[in-house]
């Protein structure tokens, strides 16, 4: 689904390649997530199915990018009201750790800073730790205390250095070097998508002329549901194309559609939609599928949601803007780890782009 990484410290210090356009880097690394978009905006957090604790580390690119650490409990049911706020009762390797209240925002289930000094210093005390736990009074509910893994984020911390190019400059979290802070590049350029022309309405005539010309097409279609479910929709891109989509396969929270570009004029020549990717998806060559898809003729924008599970907290959603001939990738997000954190499709963000 997306860009899987799996290498050696030594191997990731070498990942130096850069461009006015970033590649997006999404990656796990042992309980750690490492998500990066084409302007090496970076997120890590830790990913454990069924965790309470979540902690997530930012980084924008550039020599000054800002920096963020926060911690989040999670614990569906309420804690007592007499239980301390989280900050003062979190450990690493048994010694708890200490937390600044002019430094952090806290309150009783959550902290958080963005303060650069206080960021690196934090990474740098806790780098080398197994495991934070969170100390917590008995409870017959509560067979483990909630734990933030710290496996895998020396790897996931070198993969942002590496993606922002900080290795062997003093504003590596991991490899640093003595190289100065205006040795790192500045953050890529963002990509630039003309704005859609909205055309001239569809008449009553293309509607019923196209769709008796695509009867046959969408007929020979292996699609699994009925003929008399499967609804088709009709909308002007342009004052010589369409986008036709036809309802095709119903899962238990997905909806697959068939998309097609047809032309305004006879002999209403269809083709299938085609959307290409401007970077790699794993091992994966093929075009996204249109899953939940959404069109709004105002802003020529075709949107997907593919979820991974029914709760939400895992999936791909994309949005997709038409240039005049195709559509072109404007938005693009994804979340691998079902495990319950990014619920409502608030999921990492790997493409980002402006409108003219």
């Amino acid at each position: 689904m997306s860009r899987w990484i799996t290498a050696p410290l030594c191997l990731l210090a070498g990942m130096l390649v850069f461009s006015t356009q970033a590649e997006p880097l999404q990656a796990i690394y042992n309980d750690w997530q490492v998500s990066c978009d084409n302007l090496n905006h970076c997120v890590a957090r830790n990913s454990q199915d069924g965790q309470e604790l979540v902690m997530k580390i930012t980084r924008e690119a550039g020599p000054e990018g800002k920096s963020s650490v926060s911690i989040d409990y999670q614990r569906n049911s309420d804690e007592q009201t007499t239980d301390a706020p989280i900050a003062s009762r979190l450990q690493m390797n048994g010694k708890t750790l200490s937390f600044n209240h002019r430094e952090w925002d806290t309150s009783k289930k959550h902290l958080s800073t963005s303060n650069r000094l206080v960021v690196n210093d934090f990474i740098e005390d806790i780098r080398e730790g197994s495991s934070i736990q969170l100390a917590v009074k008995a409870d017959p509910s509560q067979t483990v205390k909630p734990v933030i893994s710290l496996k895998g984020i020396k790897a996931a911390l070198l993969a942002i250095d590496a993606q922002q190019g900080r290795v062997g400059t003093k504003t590596a979290w991991i490899s640093r070097g003595g190289k100065p802070a205006n040795a790192v590049p500045p953050a890529p350029v963002s990509p630039v998508l003309p704005r859609f022309s909205e055309p001239h309405a569809l008449s009553e005539t293309e509607i019923s002329a196209i769709t008796q010309n695509a009867a046959t097409t969408i007929e020979n279609n292996d699609c699994s549901l009925d003929p008399s479910e499967r609804e088709v929709h009709i909308f002007a891109l342009s004052n010589d194309k369409a986008l036709m989509t036809v309802n095709c396969d119903m899962g238990a929270y997905n909806l697959y559609t068939l998309g097609f570009l047809v032309s305004r004029q006879p002999p209403y020549k269809m083709d299938n939609l085609a959307l290409n990717m401007p970077f790699k998806l794993g091992e994966d060559d093929e075009s996204p599928e249109l899953i939940n898809a959404d069109f709004d003729p105002k802003t020529g924008m075709l949107s997907t949601y593919d979820k991974g599970r029914g709760v939400g907290d895992c999936g791909v959603s994309s949005r997709w803007l038409f240039d005049g001939k195709a559509f072109r990738l404007a938005a693009f997000a994804s979340e691998p780890s079902c495990d319950g954190y990014s619920r409502g499709g608030e999921w990492p963000v790997l493409w980002v782009t402006q409108v003219q």
